[in-house]
C-alpha cells in the first residue's frame, strides 16, 4: 500500500466514536450545517449568533468555557447581555448549566470565574467548576443538543471588541449529542480519561474532536492533515511553544511535520500572536518562528503588537480545516482538556477560512532581526 492510500484508510475522521460522512451537508443541510464564525476586531459574529440562539433556546443551554468574565462596573455592557440572556432563558424553562475552569496554572482566571459564578448563582443559575487538579480550556456552548458552538473564544471582553477569533457553529444531532455527553460527564465530575478509536474512514467528514490527558486527539488529527497536504498548510495560532529539552514534545512534532510539508513542495504559511500584555507568549513565538526561518519555513509572520490574534485555525489545500481551543503547546497538546472540530475535504466552508486568513496575512508584518530578538 503507498503512503496516498495508507492515508485514505487511516486519515482524520475515525478518530473519536462519532463519524458523520457529509454526503447529508451538501446535499440534506437541514441534517448538518456549519457556519464559520471568524471574528475580526470590532466585528462580533460569534457574539451575536451566540445570543440569537440563547434566545431561541428551547430546552437546554450547556456551557463549558475556559474563562468568562464579569464587569460589575459596566451593567449595560456585552458581557451583561450575555448573562442576562441565559438567565431569561432559565426563567422560560430552559435548563442551563454552565461548566467554569478551577486551576492552579492561574489565579486570575480562576477569580475570575468564581465571580462569574457567584453572580450567575445568585440568579438561579447552575454552576459546577472542574476538577482543580484539570485544566478544562474548552470553549464550547451546545444549544438544545443539536445547536454547537466551539471554537477560540473565551467570555470576556476583549474577546468580542479587540481580538482575531475562528469558531464555528454547527447544527447537528449527532454531534450535539456527542459533545453533550461530554458535557454530562464533566458535570457529574468523571471526565474521561481515553476516547475509544474506530475504525478510521475518509471522505467528506465532520469529526468532533475532545482531548482529555490519555486521549491527544487533536495532535493526531493536526499531524494527520499536515502529513496528507498537497498544496497548501495556512496556520494562524496563539501560540507555539517549542521545547529544545523536549526532542518529542508534540508541538515540536507538529512544527516539524512542517518543515516535512515544506521539504515535499508544500507552501507553508503561519501567522503567530504578539502583544503587549504577555512577555512570555512573545518569547514563545519568537523562538518558534525563529526555528521554522532557519528550518526554511520562510513564509512566518506576526501580527500587530496592537491587536491580539487568538485565532487558532490550521486550513490544508483550501478544503478541510481543524479548529478549536488547542494551543500548540505542551499543556494544552498533552494536558489540557480541550474541544476542537475537522471539517475534512469540504471546500465551502474551507474557503471562508481562507478569506480570514489571508486577511490577517495580508495585515501581519514579517519580522525584523530587532523584533526576533526581543527588541522591537
Amino acid at each position: 500500500m503507498n503512503r496516498k492510500s495508507s492515508h485514505s484508510r487511516y486519515g482524520l475522521a475515525g478518530l473519536l466514536a462519532l463519524v458523520l460522512i457529509l454526503a447529508s451537508y451538501i446535499t440534506c443541510p437541514a441534517e448538518v450545517t456549519v457556519t464559520p464564525l471568524l471574528d475580526t476586531p470590532d466585528n462580533r459574529i460569534y457574539y451575536d449568533k451566540l445570543l440569537n440562539s440563547f434566545r431561541n433556546a428551547e430546552s437546554s443551554i450547556s456551557v463549558m468555557m475556559a474563562t468568562a468574565d464579569y464587569y460589575p462596573e459596566y451593567p449595560d455592557g456585552l458581557q451583561s447581555g450575555l448573562y442576562d440572556s441565559l438567565i431569561r432563558a432559565d426563567k422560560r424553562g430552559v435548563e442551563v448549566r454552565v461548566i467554569l475552569d478551577e486551576s492552579d496554572w492561574s489565579e486570575e482566571v480562576t477569580k475570575a470565574n468564581k465571580k462569574t459564578a457567584e453572580y450567575l448563582r445568585d440568579r438561579g443559575l447552575e454552576v459546577k467548576f472542574d476538577d482543580p487538579k484539570v485544566t478544562t480550556h474548552a470553549k464550547t456552548v451546545i444549544v438544545d443538543e443539536e445547536v454547537v458552538f466551539l471554537g477560540s473564544s473565551n467570555w470576556n471582553y476583549p474577546t468580542y471588541a479587540e481580538t482575531y477569533q475562528t469558531n464555528v457553529k454547527l447544527v447537528s444531532k449527532k454531534v450535539g449529542r456527542f459533545y453533550g455527553r461530554f458535557f454530562d460527564a464533566v458535570w457529574r465530575g468523571k471526565i474521561p480519561s481515553r476516547v475509544e478509536v474506530p475504525e478510521l474512514v475518509s471522505g467528506k467528514t465532520i469529526v468532533p474532536l475532545v482531548s482529555t490527558e490519555e486521549s491527544r486527539v487533536y495532535f493526531r488529527a493536526a499531524k494527520e492533515l499536515i502529513r496528507e497536504a498537497e498544496k497548501s498548510v495556512d496556520l494562524v495560532v496563539f501560540k507555539i511553544t517549542r521545547y529544545g529539552n523536549f526532542g518529542r514534545s508534540k508541538s515540536n512534532l507538529l512544527t516539524e511535520e512542517l518543515v516535512k510539508a515544506r521539504e515535499r513542495g508544500v507552501e507553508i504559511r503561519v501567522v503567530l500572536d504578539v502583544n503587549t500584555w504577555s512577555e512570555e507568549i512573545n518569547q514563545s513565538n519568537r523562538e518558534t518562528a525563529l526555528w521554522l526561518l532557519g528550518q526554511g519555513v520562510r513564509s512566518v509572520k506576526f501580527d500587530s503588537r496592537e491587536v491580539t490574534t487568538h485565532s487558532k485555525a490550521l486550513i490544508v489545500d483550501g478544503k478541510s480545516v481543524l479548529v478549536g481551543s488547542s494551543n500548540w503547546s505542551y499543556y494544552s497538546l498533552a494536558k489540557n482538556v480541550e474541544i476542537d472540530l475537522v471539517i475534512n475535504d469540504v471546500p465551502s466552508v474551507a474557503e471562508a477560512f481562507e478569506v480570514y486568513f489571508e486577511e490577517i496575512w495580508q495585515r501581519a508584518d514579517i519580522p525584523s532581526r530587532e523584533e526576533l530578538s526581543g527588541t522591537p
